[in-house]
C-alpha cells in the first residue's frame, strides 16, 4: 500500500506517559445541544408513560445523588432528557445545562458531578431500587408497545419494545413480543448478533495473536535516513517488517513483534470482507528514536518545506517509505506500532476515520490510545480550550468510553455524516471520540461499512451529500447505523455490556475497600500528599480483576497477579491490559502492613507519590484487593519526584531505606531486568526511583556510591507493563545485593534538572 498522501501534512503529535503523564486533553465534548437525530413527536397516548418515567428515574437519580454516587446519579438523568422529557428542568440544572430562550446549553461554569462516596450499604440498597423500578418501567412499556402495535403505529410500537429491552432484556413476555433473536442472553436483530460474534471473534484473535512469539533477526547494514542524519542506531527484521533506531534491540523487536500482530489481526478481522484485502501492503519500515531532538535532526534533513511546522508541532510522521517518531517510552513505541500497521492496511484516506480506525484497534490491544494526529493549519480543534478534570483524561479506555454514553444519552457531538469531511486541522475533540467509538462500531458491525463510509469522501461537500453516497454505495441508511450506534453506547445497553464485559459502578462497592483507601491516604500524606477520593467508575475494572483472582487462586503471586490469562474464568481482553497497570495485593489482608510493602514496589510507590491524583479506584473482597491509581489523574502539575527525596542540610533523608528484601517480590520483571548480569541476588536492597509527573525528561542518569565506590545495579525506565516494577514516567535504581551497612549517596542527572541524596539503609 502507497504511503498515505494529502495536499497538507498529516503527523502525530503523540504524548506519552514519560512526556505528559498520560496524555491530558481538553475534550470540551458537550456545548450547545446540537441534535442529530430528532426523536419524533410523541403520540398522546405516550404522555401518561413519558411522564411516569421521568418521574420515576428523576427520582432515582435524586437518590443516587444523595446516597454518594454523583456518577450514575448523572447517568440516569442523561436518560431522563434523551428519552423522557428533554426540557426537564431538575435534570438539566443537574446536568450543568442553563436554558437560554428555547435552546439548553452547556454552562461551561457548571462542575464535575462530584465524587462518589464509598457506602456498600448504600449501593446495594441503590441497586435493589433500581431492579424493582427497571421492572416497573419495562412492564409499562412493553403494554404501551403492544397498545401502540394494534393501534398500527409500528414504529413507536419497536421503540417501546426496544425501551422495554432496555430495562428487562431477558424477560420471555418482552422477548417474545420484540420477534427478535435471543443469543447468549442477548436480543437483537441480525446486525446486533453479528456485532456480539464479530467482537468475539476480535477478542479471540487477539488473544491468540497477544500469546504469539515472532522471531527477528539483527540487519546489518544501516538506514540511509538515520545514516544522512548521523544517527546511532540499530535495526531488526521480522517477516514483513524492519524496525530500526536508537532503542536497544529488545524493544525493537517488540514493536516488530506488535507490528506483525497488527498485521494478522487486521488481516484476520477483514478475512472474507468484500473490499479487503487492499492492494498493496503497510509500510515496511518502522523507526522509533529515544529523543526529541535526535528525530527532529532527521526530520530536518528529510522533511522538506514543512520541516520546521512538523518539528514544532509534531513527534511522529512519514518520511519517504519509512514512519518515523520519537517515542520515549516502550508503551509509545507498541501503540504506534499498532496504530501505524492498523491504519495503513485500513484503506481509509479520511483524517477523522483514519485516526478512528487507529484508536479503535490500538484501544482493542492496549486499553489506551497515546497518540493523536494534527494537520498543519490550526491545532485548536485537539488542544485549545480549558484543561478539564479527572473526566477528560486521555489516554485512558473506560474515559472514553464515558465521554461516548454522554455523547449518545445527549444525541450531541458530531455527526456520524460529517466524519468523512473532517480534516485533521479542523478535528474538533467530540469528533475524535465520535470517530474512534463509530470507526469501532462499524468494525465490528460490518468491516465493509467502514470503506463505503470512506468512499463518500470524493463525493460529497456536505453533510446530506454523504447520507446520499453512502445510501447509495452501502445499501443502508446512514442515519439508521447512528441510531443503532447511540443505541449500542448508551449506558446499561445489554449488547454493549456483553461486548465489553462490565459491571455497572454500583456492584464495584465493596465492603472492604474503606480501610484501604483510609490506609492508601494515610501513605500518601506521610509522603507530602493529599488524601484522594473514591470512584465508582473506575473501581469497576478492579472488581472484575478481584472476580478473576478469587476465581483462578493459582494465578496469585508477583508475576501471575498482574495479567490474565485466555481460556481462564472470569478472563477478559479488558482485564488483561488492566491488570497491568493496577496495584494489585493478595499477600497480606491488612492494609497497614501492605501499604508498607507498596513504598518497596516502584509502581506502587508511584500511586503513593503522586500529587496529581485525584481519585482511585479500589475493590477488595476475600483477601484480594486492587487498586486503580491510573485514571484518577485529574492535573498536570510538572514535577519531578526522587524516592528518598532530600529533607535535610547536606542531602540527608529521614525515609527508612530497607537494607535487603526479597527479590521474588518484584515478580519476573526484576529478573528479566537482572538476566544479563552475572549474579542472581536472592535479595537487593529497596530500590530508588525518579518520578516524572506532568511531563518528562530524558538522557537520565544514576550515580550510586557508598565509601567513595560504585554501587553495582542496573538503571531501568518503567515500561508500565507491571506495577511492581515499573509505571510509566519513572526510573529506578536496583542494586544487584543488599545495600552496604554504610552511608549510600545517589546523584540523579537528567536533561533540565539534577538531584542528590543520602541515606543510611536499614
Amino acid at each position: 500500500m502507497a504511503p498515505r498522501r494529502s495536499s497538507s501534512p498529516f503527523s502525530f503529535a503523540s504524548l506519552s506517559a514519560s512526556s505528559s503523564r498520560w496524555l491530558v486533553a481538553c475534550l470540551c465534548i458537550i456545548g450547545p445541544v446540537r441534535a442529530q437525530e430528532k426523536p419524533p413527536a410523541p403520540l398522546p397516548q405516550e404522555a401518561e408513560l413519558l411522564a411516569l418515567g421521568a418521574r420515576e428515574l428523576s427520582g432515582y437519580a435524586q437518590q443516587c445523588s444523595k446516597g454518594g454516587f454523583p456518577a450514575r446519579a448523572r447517568q440516569v438523568w442523561l436518560e431522563v432528557v434523551a428519552e423522557y422529557a428533554p426540557d426537564d428542568e431538575a435534570a438539566r440544572q443537574a446536568l450543568g445545562f442553563r436554558r437560554h430562550g428555547s435552546v439548553w446549553q452547556r454552562d461551561p461554569n457548571a462542575g464535575d458531578p462530584g465524587q462518589d462516596v464509598l457506602n456498600a450499604a448504600a449501593a446495594q440498597q441503590l441497586q435493589a431500587k433500581w431492579a424493582t423500578l427497571a421492572a416497573k418501567l419495562g412492564e409499562a412499556h412493553r403494554a404501551l408497545a403492544a397498545e401502540l402495535a394494534t393501534a398500527g403505529h409500528a414504529e413507536r410500537a419497536r421503540h417501546h419494545t426496544q425501551r422495554a429491552l432496555r430495562f428487562l432484556p431477558n424477560n420471555d413476555k418482552v422477548v417474545a413480543q420484540s420477534g427478535l433473536r435471543q443469543v447468549d442472553g442477548i436480543v437483537g436483530d441480525d446486525l446486533d448478533l453479528a456485532v456480539l460474534q464479530r467482537s468475539r471473534r476480535l477478542d479471540r484473535t487477539l488473544q491468540k495473536l497477544q500469546a504469539e512469539k515472532y522471531a527477528t533477526s539483527p540487519i546489518a547494514e544501516p538506514l540511509g535516513l538515520l545514516q544522512a542524519a548521523g544517527v546511532q542506531h540499530i535495526g531488526v527484521k521480522s517477516a514483513t517488517f524492519e524496525v530500526y533506531g536508537d532503542w536497544d534491540q529488545e524493544t525493537l523487536a517488540s514493536a516488530a513483534a506488535y507490528a506483525e500482530r497488527a498485521l494478522a489481526f487486521w488481516n484476520d478481522a477483514t478475512e472474507g470482507v468484500e473490499g479487503y484485502p487492499l492492494r498493496g501492503e503497510p509500510q515496511r519500515r518502522l523507526v522509533f528514536l529515544r529523543q526529541k531532538s535526535t528525530w527532529a535532526s532527521v526530520v530536518q534533513k528529510h522533511g522538506g518545506k514543512d520541516a520546521q511546522f512538523t518539528i514544532e508541532n509534531a513527534s511522529a510522521t512519514t518520511l519517504g517509505d519509512a514512519h518515523v517518531a520519537t517515542a520515549e517510552d516502550v508503551e509509545l513505541v507498541r501503540d504506534l506500532s499498532v496504530r501505524w500497521v492498523t491504519q495503513d492496511c485500513s484503506g481509509l484516506r479520511t483524517d477523522a476515520m483514519r485516526e478512528g480506525i487507529g484508536h479503535a484497534v490500538v484501544a482493542m490491544f492496549f486499553g489506551k490510545n497515546l497518540v493523536f494526529s494534527v494537520g498543519k493549519e490550526e491545532l485548536g480543534g485537539t488542544f485549545a480550550g480549558n484543561r478539564e478534570r479527572a473526566k477528560l483524561q486521555l489516554p485512558d479506555l473506560d474515559t472514553w468510553r464515558e465521554l461516548a454514553v454522554e455523547m449518545a444519552w445527549q444525541r450531541a457531538g458530531v455527526p456520524a455524516a460529517r466524519l468523512p469531511l473532517l480534516k485533521a486541522a479542523q478535528f474538533p475533540n467530540d469528533a475524535r471520540i465520535k470517530a474512534w467509538s463509530f470507526c469501532d462500531y462499524l468494525l465490528r458491525a460490518d468491516p465493509r461499512l467502514l470503506l463505503r463510509l470512506n468512499a463518500t469522501m470524493s463525493k460529497s461537500r456536505n453533510e446530506a451529500d454523504v447520507i446520499a453516497a453512502f445510501q447509495q454505495t452501502a445499501g443502508c441508511s446512514l442515519l439508521e447505523l447512528e441510531a443503532r450506534w447511540r443505541r449500542f453506547w448508551t449506558e446499561d445497553s445489554p449488547l454493549k455490556k456483553a461486548v465489553v464485559g462490565k459491571t455497572t459502578p454500583l456492584e464495584a462497592t465493596s465492603r472492604d475497600a474503606s480501610a484501604w483507601l483510609e490506609q492508601l491516604n494515610r501513605g500518601r500524606e506521610q509522603l507530602g500528599g493529599k488524601a484522594v477520593g473514591w470512584s465508582s467508575q473506575a473501581s469497576v475494572a478492579c472488581k472484575e480483576h478481584v472476580e478473576y483472582l478469587k476465581a483462578n487462586k493459582d494465578q496469585r503471586g508477583p508475576g501471575k497477579e498482574d495479567t490474565q490469562l485466555a481460556g481462564k474464568p472470569a478472563f477478559t481482553a479488558a482485564g488483561r491490559s488492566f491488570a497491568g497497570k493496577a496495584l494489585v495485593w493478595t499477600r497480606d489482608k491488612d492494609p497497614k502492613k501492605a501499604l508498607e510493602q507498596w513504598l518497596v514496589l516502584p509502581g506502587y510507590r508511584d500511586v503513593l507519590l503522586n500529587r496529581n491524583l485525584d481519585t482511585v479506584g479500589i475493590y477488595a473482597d476475600a483477601g484480594v484487593v486492587v487498586v486503580d491509581g491510573d485514571r484518577g489523574v485529574a492535573g498536570d502539575q510538572r514535577m519531578t519526584v526522587t524516592w528518598p527525596a532530600a529533607d535535610r542540610e547536606g542531602g540527608r533523608t529521614s525515609a527508612l531505606v530497607g537494607a535487603a528484601v526479597d527479590a521474588e517480590l518484584f515478580g519476573p520483571g526484576l529478573a528479566k531486568l537482572l538476566a544479563p548480569q552475572k549474579s542472581k541476588p536472592k535479595q537487593i536492597g529497596v530500590p530508588v526511583s525518579l518520578h516524572f509527573f506532568g511531563g518528562g525528561a530524558s538522557d537520565v542518569r544514576c550515580k550510586v556510591t557508598s565509601n567513595g565506590k560504585d554501587v553495582p545495579g542496573v538503571l531501568s525506565a518503567g515500561d508500565g507493563t507491571s506495577r511492581r516494577t515499573s509505571a510509566p514516567g519513572m526510573w529506578v535504581f536496583y542494586p544487584l545485593g543488599p545495600w552496604p551497612r554504610s552511608d549510600v549517596q545517589v546523584q540523579w542527572e537528567w536533561n533540565g534538572g539534577s538531584h542528590t541524596v543520602t541515606f543510611s539503609p536499614q
